[in-house]
Order: structure tokens, then sequence, then C-alpha cells
């Protein structure tokens, strides 16, 4: 017989982005009856979950770092968390949760999920011993989980063809999914004759900001009046992250605005003509496109997984080739030379599009189904299973 679901830990890297990206899901799980614990790194958001009356639990994570006393002790954290709190099952995400989170579940007879939210910087055989070890613990801890969730087909695929889990334990989800109400458009958005293209996202070399900053210098010698802005986060922990004195150059060469970090894109992706995201970093799914075209706002993005599935390309936006600046200068010309009612079109086709793939109620929905499938859950009705196409629209590689 099933057991009662009634304590669930919500697993992550950082409070920041656990907040930011699953709220809802935490919510829902909250509003079902569930006692929800959020353990992840503290920052300020730690007390947006303590004000919604969820639990929070601070952990130390070197989350670029492969010191293995860091990451043992990380080990230790989690299974004392899980036991003290009597956890009935874990959602993982984020590479050292998926990992030493998987293992503290084992050990305690917890049922686990890990959700892969993208291979990040270890596929990348390029830095050499972190992706070794990377990709040497997740095929050690993966198959600990009861489901492995990927969010696009390429992830899917590798895992499979690396045997890092069994296809009955791997589950596609379309995206973590974006909230549609908070994510609207402005009602007067305005469609000025000289578009501006914002990049928005870590400021590292592998999220395309170089060939955007040079797809700028381009295109401002051809239309000066057309504004290119830069938001996003400084990282100097990161691997491939830009220094501030980089970004500093670039302003005072007056290719770029930089917007600093902001915690609500919002009235920046309102302002915004176009988001451009020339990625070629491992992606999930990336979730400022998303967010930018549920506010009807057109993006440019690279033609590979994680990315290409947000946009149908000359429709809601357009697809350029990964580190390939002439490609991008193109695509951001063929967006200049679009009328404005155009423009405006692709934004409505952008953002019915997430209302009808992506919008997070889908995937909040699948989250339920899963866990119905080994738990009874308090306040929520059996559901009637109805076979929805995940990720139709994406493109085999």
């Amino acid at each position: 017989m099933k057991k009662q679901l009634r304590t669930i830990a919500i697993t992550g890297n950082y409070a920041r982005w656990v907040y930011q990206f699953r709220i809802g899901l935490l919510r829902k799980l909250q509003q079902s009856g569930i006692k929800v614990v959020v353990i992840a790194a503290p920052d300020r958001f730690e007390r947006k979950f303590i004000k919604e009356k969820f639990l929070f639990e601070p952990i130390r994570i070197n989350f670029y770092g492969n010191n293995p006393l860091d990451d043992a002790a990380l080990l230790q954290q989690l299974y004392h968390i899980y036991r003290k709190h009597e956890i009935d099952a874990v959602i993982h995400y984020t590479i050292k949760p998926n990992i030493y989170g998987g293992m503290a579940a084992k050990m305690l007879g917890i049922p686990s999920y890990a959700v892969v939210t993208g291979m990040g910087h270890v596929s990348n055989r390029a830095n050499g011993l972190i992706s070794w070890a990377g990709l040497k613990l997740y095929r050690l801890a993966l198959p600990l989980h009861r489901k492995v969730m990927v969010l696009n087909q390429r992830d899917q695929r590798e895992l499979l063809q690396m045997k890092m889990v069994e296809s009955r334990k791997l589950m596609l989800l379309p995206g973590e999914g974006v909230d549609t109400h908070f994510f609207q458009p402005l009602s007067d958005k305005k469609m000025p004759e000289h578009p501006s293209f914002l990049f928005s996202g870590r400021l590292m070399a592998d999220k395309g900001i170089f060939e955007f900053v040079q797809a700028a210098r381009v295109i401002r010698q051809r239309h000066p009046q057309v504004r290119f802005r830069i938001l996003g986060m400084l990282d100097p922990k990161g691997i491939h992250s830009i220094p501030i004195q980089t970004v500093k150059q670039w302003v005072n060469e007056g290719v770029i605005e930089y917007l600093g970090e902001t915690v609500d894109v919002r009235p920046f992706l309102a302002k915004a003509d176009c988001v451009v995201l020339p990625s070629y970093y491992r992606e999930g799914l990336s979730r400022i496109l998303m967010e930018a075209a549920s506010m009807e706002t057109p993006i440019i993005t690279t033609d590979q997984a994680g990315c290409r599935e947000v946009v149908d390309d000359g429709r809601t936006g357009f697809l350029c080739r990964p580190q390939d600046v002439a490609h991008l200068v193109a695509k951001m010309e063929a967006f200049i030379h679009l009328d404005k009612i155009d423009r405006l079109i692709m934004g409505k086709n952008a953002r019915m599009k997430m209302e009808r793939q992506y919008d997070e109620s889908i995937i909040i929905q699948q989250y339920l189904d899963l866990l119905q499938e080994d738990f009874l859950l308090p306040g929520v009705p059996t559901p009637v299973v109805v076979k929805m196409p995940l990720m139709a629209n994406v493109a085999v590689l």
C-alpha cells in the first residue's frame, strides 16, 4: 500500500534559484497539505521562504569546487537534515545535490528524484578534471534515484548512451515551466523604429556574451541608433565567468550598456524589443528565453538543445548557429528590418507558444502525477491520466 506523503524536501544549490524557478511547485505542494522543507545555500531569498511558511535549512555547498572534504561535508549535512525532518521524499536539482543528495537519501531509504537542469560544465571535456569527476560521480549517483528528469532530448539521449540511467527511470520534462500570469506582456508595449537588444543571463563566456558584444560592434557600425544592453550576475568564482573590468571596457567603448543584476527581470524584458542569448552552454531549457517569450518579447538564440526548443524559427524569433558571429549579425539584421507589426506578431506568437507548451501548471501537474505513482498525496485527487506529447516541437539532433 502506498505511503502518505507528509514531508518533502526540495534540495538545490542557492535559495535564489530554488525560489525563482520552483516557487510555483512549492506552493502547490504546500497547498495540498504537504510540509515542504527547502534546502539550499542561504542568501537574501531565505527570508521569502520563511515568510511563506516553508521550512528552510541552510547548507554549505562549494558549487564550483571539487574538494572531496567539502563534498563529504555536504553529504553529511544532507543526511542529517533528511533524518531530522523525517523526510518522505526528496526532489534534487543541479549537479551536487543530485549526486550527494541522492547518496544521502539512499542511505536513509528515502525515495528521491533528480532533475538534471542541464549538463553544464560537466559535459565540456575542456574543463578537464571537473568534467571527468562530474561524469564519474553522476554515473555512480543517478541510478540511486527513483526517477531522473531531464529538460531536453539531447541530455536524455546522452544519459542513455552513456548508460548512466535506465530508460525506465528516465523522464523528459518540457522545462521547468514559466508562470505566464506573472510574466505578462505590457498592454502598451512600444515598438520603436530602432529596436534594442538585451542579453540576460550569467556573465560567462559559454552563454555567448562575447559573440553578443562582437555582433553589437558590427551592428552599431551599420545601425548606430540600435542599442545593446546586458543584464546579469557577475560571478567571480564561476568557470568561464567574465571579469567586471571586461564589462567596463565594453561600456567605455560605447558598444553596450550594463544594467547590473536584478531579482525581477520583467521591467527589463518589457523594455527590450528582442532578447538575445547566443549560448553554447549545455542548457537544460533556458528560463530567460521562456520568460521573455511569455512577455511577448521575440528572441534570438542558438540552434542547440536547451535553446532551440523555445523558438519556432521565423515565427517567434530566430535561430542562429552557435559561436558564429556573422550568422548572429544576420539574424539581428533580419529582426531590425522587420516592420513594427511583424515584430508585434512575432511577440504574440511567442507568448502563445509558452501558454500552449510551457506554462508551469503543465509541469507542476507532471510532478504531482510522478509523486502520485509512489505516494498518496493529501488534497490531490487521483489524476485521470491523459498522455500528452512532450517536447513535440523539438528537432532531433
